[in-house]
């Protein structure tokens, strides 16, 4: 059983609230980072680049760091970071390794995106209250979202565990007593939720089943 700490409680539908107004602005900037918009240039030295708020979590040295400043207010918000390779050519190439995104224009990061080998992207990590630490992660496979992990005590332990399958939800797994343990699941067919399971006696399983 996946092991979380928090108090998730029944305040989600603030939260929820918050989330929507931070993702809205998130999207804004997802589209123009990918857009490839704002203007772009190589670090000159990308050994001793500080990516802000990234670095300190991810060192540059010995790869490309290429910035974007999407506002014009010659301040990047989005680095993106390359690593050279060689080809079977043996001409030198550029991989996406990372991306990371300023969303509140505020010249720290906000966002990480991590891709694999063939630059597909494999991981988000993103800071909903630009407090500089991650709140939220989102694994992917094969391009499509499989599973989030979202610290909604913004306490640094995951409390929420969302499960998706070909981009759809399944499951949602909650710990609301701030014990370490899941106690609250939730299954969904079809999208729509199914049946509520809950663990009233702390040895993290089931013990009552709601249909909905």
């Amino acid at each position: 059983m996946l092991a979380t700490r928090v108090n998730v409680g029944y305040h989600h539908g603030a939260m929820n609230r918050f989330f929507i107004i931070v993702l809205g602005s998130f999207a804004l900037v997802f589209a123009a980072a990918c857009g490839g918009g704002g203007q772009t240039k190589p670090d000159a030295n990308p050994g001793t680049s500080k990516v802000l708020r990234g670095a300190d979590r991810y060192p540059t040295e010995g790869l490309i760091v290429v910035k974007a400043d999407l506002n014009g207010d010659t301040i990047p918000d989005v680095y993106s970071i390359y690593k050279e390779e060689t080809k079977g050519d043996d001409q030198p190439a550029r991989r996406l390794v990372r991306k990371e995104i300023d969303v509140n224009f505020d010249g720290m990061v906000d966002i990480w995106r991590h891709f694999n080998e063939a630059e597909k992207l494999i991981k988000e990590e993103l800071d909903y209250n630009f407090d500089g630490r991650v709140d939220a992660l989102n694994f992917f496979d094969k391009g499509k979202l499989v599973r989030k992990e979202v610290d909604v005590e913004f306490d640094q332990a995951a409390d929420v565990f969302k499960y998706y399958k070909d981009g759809e939800l399944i499951r949602v797994e909650r710990d609301t007593n701030n014990d370490g343990r899941v106690d609250f699941w939730e299954y969904y067919e079809r999208g729509i939720l199914d049946r509520i399971g809950r663990d009233n006696n702390g040895d993290g399983r089931v013990d009552t089943w709601q249909e909905r």
